[in-house]
């Protein structure tokens, strides 16, 4: 457990040449990201697709290999449910802007812990290479433990675990289309002169009336000269427009909402 997320790690083979495997979560979620690092990745191709399944009968999925490491190791990484779930789009990635928060309300997601006890394998595959298969054990305890972690994270938060499970809705910005805009409008010219990109992880803590109280940079890798006054926080806080979080009874709640951004330069 971490200021801001919680992560699972087992490492396999001799100390010489370990492969470290992960989850990790930084917000309540039915899904995490898997990481996988060290020698067993090396001879995996970077910009060519490959695949992921936990087994037996878990949940699978393509991604591209990315050029990334953890310290000195490479590293390739995805999203997961773990345990299968159907909540997938055609792209195995989940979506929720066509939910029915009634019949399917968002409560405190956790992962699916009572569905993962029959899968204890992981298998990376990518054309052209030897498969890569790890024997995880029964999947039910640690997912028992990640969903422990969240929890405890979000009162760490500030946030009243037993109020966020009443939770319907969660908060809503309604004018993103302006936000996205302002957003990639305020992208530092000289990073984009230069193709610099970027990625921040955000977490917004909004209340009963939809104002943004905080914004947290739960991970960031920042582009060169990047002015922080137009930092996606500083955006959110003085554009968005929130409806906020509402219990069965249409009450406002005070609650949070995690977002992901991108700058990727075409």
């Amino acid at each position: 457990m971490a200021e801001n997320k919680c992560r699972l790690l087992r490492t396999f083979g001799p100390e010489d040449s370990r492969t470290i495997f992960f989850l990790e979560q930084w917000d309540p979620s039915m899904s995490a990201i898997w990481g996988l690092a060290g020698p067993a990745v090396d001879d995996l191709r970077v910009s060519r697709d490959a695949r992921f399944a936990f087994g037996p009968g878990g949940d699978t999925g393509e991604f591209p290999v990315a050029d990334m490491d953890l310290g000195e190791q490479k590293l390739v990484s995805a999203t997961t449910s773990i345990a299968f779930h159907p909540g997938k789009n055609a792209d195995g990635e989940w979506t929720e802007e066509d939910r029915d928060w009634t019949s399917d309300p968002r409560g405190l997601a956790h992962l699916d812990e009572a569905n993962a006890a029959g899968i204890s394998t992981f298998t990376l595959s990518q054309r052209g290479r030897d498969d890569i298969v790890l024997d995880l054990g029964p999947m039910d305890k640690p997912l028992a433990a990640m969903n422990v972690c969240m929890e405890d994270l979000v009162t760490h938060w500030g946030f009243d675990p037993e109020q966020q499970r009443t939770v319907v809705s969660p908060p809503e910005i309604v004018n993103m289309k302006r936000v996205v805009r302002t957003i990639q409008s305020e992208y530092p010219a000289e990073a984009l002169r230069k193709g610099a990109q970027a990625y921040f992880a955000l977490r917004l803590t909004v209340d009963e009336s939809g104002r943004v109280e905080a914004c947290e940079m739960l991970n960031q890798t920042v582009a060169e000269d990047f002015d922080m006054r137009k930092h996606p926080c500083s955006v959110m806080q003085r554009t968005a427009q929130i409806e906020p979080a509402r219990d069965a009874a249409g009450q406002p709640v005070r609650s949070y909402l995690a977002h992901r951004i991108f700058y990727r330069i075409r």
